[in-house]
């Protein structure tokens, strides 16, 4: 049992999940303390002791299911299940699938995991030895499931024709819910039929789980973007407390000469200790320029959130879009009730483009030189979020010369790969030569250590 958790913290290390010696000594510990043979109470006190992210938890769960499989704990699990379960319980796929839409809608788990199995055993192709992610074998068997005719058999259980549209919209949620539940014990007993093949180590390898902090945004899917959504604001409110902490620690105040003059009299007039005069708050203004066209736009919404929900640590915050034209749009975040009514106002009233709406970084650096360089003092923070893909527009980068030339600090954020810099129809280098930093931030940690390390 050891061995496996061991092994298990390992896991998680390389899902990128913290997981120190001592916090490994602490589950061990607790193994000791509990019965681990019931699985939910060691998922839970393991989780307790191994996950400091409330955000990590889904992480850790899809490892917990590999490491700690249901047929290491369930001896309910027999041949006749693993076998495909009794015989004479459907006669084609078109059984099945009905067996399972009243399993999923009497809520009976030990039918459905029955049914489960079956539809694995059946479809899966599970070929023994073979190093293919469990994702193949679990599309494989609901391919042939036929989801599509499972739905509208669900649809029709729940009677969508009668009630009010309302209530209709609420049985078509439940009518999803359902599948996702069946995808989701899918894909669980493929994951367990490889781990009793390979094992949890080489399984895990073959899951690639993902921390919401750790997405491409750039080619997030839907899910995903939800699941970064949640992880904005806690990150917000930690990168605040770790800024305050640095501009205190930065800012301790110069030596007030009379007040330690009157206090070394207590010393003989010796100045044995130094007394400060109250720091000033170090708050730079922050001026953020984001090009919100389709290629970055998921990015740029990520970076204004975490920047507006951070607006504390800053004397001032102020926003701009831009993709052919460049526009102000502070007001927008400073009303809207959430990051959704805030883009929306920006999509259907900020004033961006002004041609074609193809990204023209050129004009808009311009534009916004000519407009608010008398804004810019030397507290600002100038940030600019984009690909520098500029369509073979004029780059003027001398305008970025002015820019820095009349702020403290000028960076740049790219969520392209490094790797695409200066290919194609990208400027970088041209506008990089007048900045203090250009940074490949492609994810929400890469911009969390942007703004703990360079702000």
């Amino acid at each position: 049992m050891l061995e496996l958790l061991v092994g298990f913290a390992t896991a998680l290390r390389a899902s990128g999940i913290s997981c120190s010696q001592s916090e490994l000594i602490d589950a061990s510990q607790i193994l000791g303390e509990i019965d681990f043979l019931d699985r939910d109470e060691l998922r839970d006190s393991l989780r307790s002791a191994m996950v400091k992210d409330p955000l990590h938890i889904e992480a850790f769960d899809r490892l917990f299911d590999v490491f700690f499989s249901l047929r290491s704990f369930d001896s309910a699990g027999s041949d006749d299940d693993t076998e495909g379960g009794k015989e004479g319980d459907y006669q084609n796929d078109v059984d099945l699938t009905d067996l399972l839409a009243k399993a999923l809608l009497q809520n009976d788990r030990e039918k459905l995991s029955r049914y489960v199995r079956q539809a694995v055993s059946r479809f899966g192709g599970i070929e023994k030895g073979r190093a293919v992610s469990g994702l193949y074998y679990a599309y494989r068997t609901l391919r042939q499931i036929d989801l599509d005719r499972l739905l509208l058999l669900l649809e029709a259980d729940l009677d969508l024709e009668s009630g009010s549209d309302f209530d209709r919209k609420l049985h078509k949620l439940d009518a999803k819910r359902l599948i996702d539940s069946l995808k989701a014990q899918v894909t669980k007993e493929v994951t367990e039929l490889l781990v009793e093949d390979r094992g949890p180590v080489a399984v895990a390898k073959t899951l690639a789980v993902t921390l919401p902090e750790d997405i491409e945004i750039v080619r997030a899917s839907r899910e995903e973007l939800a699941r970064m959504q949640r992880t904005v604001e806690p990150l917000a409110r930690k990168l605040a407390a770790r800024l305050a902490q640095k501009h205190r620690s930065q800012n301790r105040g110069q030596v007030d000469m009379r007040k330690t003059m009157r206090a070394s009299l207590s010393y003989g007039g010796t100045p044995v200790e130094l007394v400060t005069k109250p720091p000033r708050p170090h708050k730079p203004e922050i001026f953020l320029i984001a090009d919100v066209s389709g290629s970055v736009a998921s990015f740029s919404r990520f970076t204004m959130q975490l920047v507006f929900a951070m607006s504390s640590q800053f004397s001032k915050v102020r926003s701009f879009a831009f993709i052919d034209e460049v526009d102000e749009v502070t007001s927008y975040f400073n009303s809207a009730k959430d990051i959704n009514e805030a883009m929306r106002l920006v999509n259907t009233k900020a004033k961006v483009v002004w041609l074609d709406g193809h990204s023209d970084y050129g004009r808009c650096l311009e534009s916004f030189w000519e407009r608010y360089h008398s804004d810019l003092t030397r507290r600002s923070s100038v940030i600019i979020c984009g690909d520098a893909r500029n369509n073979y527009h004029s780059a003027k980068a001398e305008v970025l010369k002015l820019v820095k030339g009349a702020s403290k600090h000028l960076f740049w954020l790219n969520p392209e790969p490094h790797a695409y810099w200066n290919s194609g129809d990208s400027v970088i280098s041209s506008y990089a030569e007048y900045c203090d930093g250009v940074y490949e931030v492609r994810s929400l940690r890469h911009l969390e250590r942007f703004i703990t390390e360079a702000i």
